[in-house]
């Protein structure tokens, strides 16, 4: 039996991934990898690292306005595979000049040539952003996760000026309580000031995998329409009476904004804008001041990208909501939704997710998140 393999070039909600190795042994419980036979597995390479800048390049995703998530299908610092793989797309993409964002996500310790390759990448201009999974979670849902070692990524890569995100993900109920929440806030905000937070995200494929949550078996579908699952008494904590100075963000869209010092016209005054982030100041004066298209301009672009990804109809009816573009009667799935959504700079949301679309719920797909 041939194993399920994600595509190699791959858009998310935030960025577009190079998705080329495949697999980990973290053997993390919560883990998507699950759903893709491949979890707590010996990483696979699916392509070289050339064979993945030709096809990034030649990808109908592919723009220069577009962050690059470098191998989240496994983590980039697993082992010495991954980390040599890791250097030479790195130094591919430096040598075809790209200007894309780059993010690495990582809960491995990061070594220190790797550290050192990274710092001249930032100083040579590269956006350098290095994702910390860090949740304060014990060995029964991360069982090969050292906490010391993470702790120590945050260290070594705030001394060299590296930017970091802090991805406190996901929630459940051992790392909900406020003492805890608190204790890992004060520790991650000594190098960084942006969280990215969210509660489980489940998809279709590993959902029943899920063996440590009783609202994913009783509530099947619900879960899969949420776009995370959270415990009650973290969810009120970040979104009730928050009152911590670290920055916090359940939109991971606009978290990464605020590390590139950059507007987030795509979510500024939406739903998302107003009752899930915690951004600074000065990020809500950037989008504040940021000229959207108008409304005239849209539908002509909208138009031009739906030609672009050959997804055209006659019967489009755009639906404007809360700052929110809204598209039915037209065939497209969270990929192209989120492609059009970061080069309109306008969200983009589709009315009704495809079965087969295995994509995780989202604010693409107009859900919320489910509370427990």
């Amino acid at each position: 039996m041939n194993k399920k393999v994600e595509p190699i070039i791959d858009m998310h909600d935030t960025w577009l991934a190079i998705n080329t190795i495949q697999g980990c042994t973290n053997g993390c419980k919560y883990c998507f990898l699950q759903g893709i036979n491949n979890h707590i597995e010996k990483p696979n390479i699916i392509a070289t690292a050339a064979e993945a800048i030709k096809a990034l390049f030649s990808s109908k995703y592919y723009d220069s306005k577009i962050p690059l998530c470098l191998l989240p299908g496994t983590d980039a610092l697993l082992n010495e595979q991954n980390i040599k793989y890791l250097r030479e797309l790195l130094g591919l993409l430096e040598k075809n000049q790209v200007s894309n964002p780059i993010v690495i996500i990582t809960k491995c310790l990061i070594p220190n040539d790797i550290l050192d390759y990274l710092e001249l990448l930032k100083n040579k201009g590269i956006k350098i952003i290095v994702y910390l999974s860090y949740s304060s979670l014990g060995k029964e849902y991360e069982p090969n996760i050292n906490h010391e070692n993470i702790k120590l990524n945050f260290k070594n890569l705030a001394s060299r000026g590296i930017q970091i995100i802090h991805y406190y993900r996901p929630f459940v109920i051992d790392n909900s309580n406020a003492k805890q929440i608190e204790s890992t806030l004060d520790f991650v905000k000594n190098y960084t000031n942006i969280s990215v937070v969210a509660g489980l995200k489940i998809r279709s494929d590993f959902i029943d995998k899920i063996d440590f949550l009783d609202i994913v078996k009783n509530k099947r579908e619900e879960c899969l329409k949420a776009s995370s699952v959270w415990p009650k008494e973290a969810y009120d904590y970040f979104f009730k009476n928050y009152h911590n100075s670290q920055n916090v963000f359940q939109t991971n869209y606009c978290g990464l904004a605020q590390a590139l010092q950059e507007p987030c016209p795509q979510y500024y005054g939406t739903y998302e804008c107003k009752n899930y982030n915690h951004c600074s100041q000065e990020q809500r004066e950037r989008c504040k001041n940021c000229k959207k298209i108008s409304k005239e301009e849209v539908k002509l672009q909208l138009l031009e990208l739906l030609t672009r990804l050959e997804k055209t109809t006659d019967n489009l009816e755009i639906i404007e909501e809360d700052n929110n573009i809204i598209l039915k009667n037209i065939d497209i799935n969270v990929s192209e939704a989120a492609f059009i959504t970061r080069l309109l700079g306008y969200k983009i949301s589709i009315y009704d997710k495809k079965e087969d679309d295995i994509y995780f719920s989202s604010s693409i797909t107009n859900s919320k998140p489910l509370i427990y």
